[in-house]
């Protein structure tokens, strides 16, 4: 088998800062990017979302912000963290996240 050279470009911090993390996973740079190479294949694409928000999202993610510094950084209760936490992972919709908030911040 074998063995092709990939000659990448990239700032010297990343670099650095990347090998630094992999080193304490126990991984070397090289194997790392083989990681990734094989994920693409298995996957038959980028192995994680590359898109630009819609400016819809945009506007969400804003006024949920604006909503979320209403509380003029007072601790929320334990419900409101939930809603926060259920909205940023995408698992309830903006409409659902302000409605549930209102009820209860």
């Amino acid at each position: 088998m074998k063995n092709s050279v990939v000659h990448v470009r990239v700032n010297d911090q990343l670099k650095h800062n990347v090998e630094t993390i992999l080193e304490d996973l126990g991984l070397s740079l090289s194997f790392a990017i083989n990681m990734y190479l094989k994920q693409i294949e298995a996957k038959r694409g980028i192995p994680f979302d590359v898109v630009l928000e819609t400016e819809e999202k945009t506007r969400e993610i804003e006024s949920l912000a604006k909503a979320i510094n209403l509380t003029g950084g007072k601790e929320v209760s334990k419900y409101a963290n939930k809603i926060i936490n259920l909205y940023a992972e995408g698992i309830i919709d903006y409409e659902t996240a302000v409605f549930a908030l209102g009820r209860n911040i």
